[in-house]
C-alpha cells in the first residue's frame, strides 16, 4: 500500500487548531473549523462549513454532512452520520452506529444505536439488539 493512500486530506480554507489528532483517510473540507484538542479517527469526512469545537472526539468512520455544528466536548461514536446543518450541543455523547437527520438539533445523549428525527428518537436498538420504534 502506498503512503500517500494512508493521506488525510484537508482543504486549504480549513482552519485547524492546536493539538488536533486527524486520522489517515480523513477528508476535511472547505472551511471546516476544527477547535483545540479534537481528536478526529480514521476514514472520516468532515464536510464544507463544519465546526468542531474543542476537547470533542470524532471516532472511525464518522460522516459530518456541509454545515454540522459540534459543540465542545462531545463524543461522536464510530460509524455515525450527521446530516446536513445538524446542531450537537456541549457535552453530549452520540452512540456509534447512529444517524442524525438533516438540520436536528441533540440535546441530550444517544448512547443506543439511533435515529433521530423532527425532534424525536424514531427508532433505538439497544445492547441486546432489541429494536424499538415510536
Amino acid at each position: 500500500m502506498s503512503n500517500q493512500a494512508n493521506q488525510k486530506k484537508i482543504h486549504p480554507s480549513a482552519v485547524i487548531s492546536e493539538d488536533v489528532i486527524i486520522g489517515s483517510e480523513t477528508i476535511i473540507g472547505a472551511g471546516a473549523i476544527i477547535g483545540t484538542g479534537v481528536v478526529i479517527g480514521e476514514n472520516c469526512q468532515i464536510g464544507t462549513g463544519v465546526i468542531i469545537e474543542a476537547k470533542s472526539r470524532i471516532e472511525n468512520n464518522c460522516i459530518l454532512e456541509p454545515g454540522v455544528i459540534i459543540g465542545n466536548d462531545v463524543t461522536i461514536g464510530k460509524n455515525t452520520k450527521i446530516g446536513i446543518g445538524a446542531r450537537v450541543t456541549n457535552g453530549v455523547t452520540i452512540g456509534s452506529d447512529s444517524i442524525i437527520k438533516i438540520g436536528e438539533i441533540v440535546l441530550k445523549d444517544m448512547i443506543y444505536k439511533m435515529v433521530f428525527k423532527r425532534g424525536a428518537w424514531i427508532y433505538r436498538e439497544d445492547s441486546l439488539n432489541h429494536k424499538n420504534e415510536d
